[in-house]
């Protein structure tokens, strides 16, 4: 069925842009909800079927466009969503972004998902591309402590502002969702930065982490990232990021609904400042219905590299 993109409290503010002494970047996270764990949650009666993905996948482009990222990190994203999401921000006047996709399962599984980047191939180049898993053995496609189900990894990369030269380390991730290897993750996550960040340039690293702020993944992250929600200048929007299947309100009001995340780490080789935080809860009329387009909602932070 065809998306009506007639956005409800739409407040999208243009991206800010960089001078040479301060360069203003614009991150973001968006966990796209798959078209698979749409069918499944559709299946067992938990939202209407106005929810699939063939409805909701133009919304969810629309929104990527109109966030006006220089990055936004994305999980939840099959081949299906990859390619559809491809084409439709391009289609979209997102003409300017590059898709780095990642499949985090190994070759043969039937499972193909993973996690992906969008960014503005015009101001940035990314390289030294990467993946880590959380496990115990990192470098290799592993599952980790009690996560026996999925393959949970993160991306890395270098992205130099062609303009200005300056430079961070990015990290993209969907952290795991049992609590042994939630916990694990965070670690591995700081080792990532501290082992393969070799020149120790700052550091941004963004998704849905499948972790509340009361959780041991976040205090250890906490002990050598900032958390943006707590350092930003000013903040916009509300606590929550997961609406959930039922998109209630009500769920932004919650901190344990606080799951998205972008952390930041400064270096002798560049001063991360948060400016603004904020969630966007835009609605779009998919399927006849008003709806969130995704289970999530979008975090994004406006920030200076320095």
């Amino acid at each position: 069925m065809a998306v009506a993109l007639l956005v409800a409290g739409a407040t999208v503010e243009a991206s800010p842009k960089a001078d040479d002494a301060e360069l203003n970047l614009r991150i973001g996270t968006y966990n796209v909800w798959s078209h698979l764990a749409r069918k499944s949650i559709i299946r067992k009666g938990l939202t209407t079927d106005s929810r699939n993905w063939e409805n909701s996948k133009r919304a969810v482009a629309d929104l990527i466009v109109r966030l006006d990222c220089d990055i936004i990190g994305m999980q939840e994203v099959t081949s299906v969503c990859r390619d559809d999401l491809e084409a439709l921000v391009r289609k979209g006047k997102g003409k300017r972004y590059e898709l780095w996709w990642q499949n985090t399962y190994p070759e043969g599984h039937k499972s193909v998902i993973g996690n992906a980047v969008f960014f503005d191939k015009r101001r940035f180049k990314v390289s030294d591309r990467k993946i880590y898993y959380f496990s115990p053995t990192p470098t290799e496609i592993s599952k980790g402590w009690d996560e026996t189900r999925h393959y949970r990894a993160a991306l890395t990369a270098t992205v130099t502002h062609k303009k200005s030269g300056k430079r961070f380390f990015f990290i993209a991730t969907h952290g795991p969702l049992k609590p042994e290897a939630n916990a694990n993750a965070g670690r591995i996550l700081v080792e990532i930065d501290q082992r393969y960040n070799t020149e120790c340039l700052p550091t941004i690293v963004v998704g849905d982490m499948n972790a509340r702020s009361s959780d041991p993944f976040h205090s250890t992250m906490c002990c050598h990232y900032e958390d943006t929600f707590l350092v930003a200048e000013s903040k916009c929007g509300t606590i929550g990021t997961f609406n959930g299947s039922k998109g209630l309100e009500e769920n932004f009001m919650l901190p344990k609904r606080r799951i998205d995340h972008i952390y930041i780490h400064s270096t002798d080789k560049g001063k991360l400042t948060a400016k603004q935080y904020k969630v966007h809860r835009d609605k779009y009329q998919v399927g006849n219905e008003c709806h969130f387009p995704s289970d999530h909602n979008p975090v994004v932070v406006d920030m200076t590299l320095k």
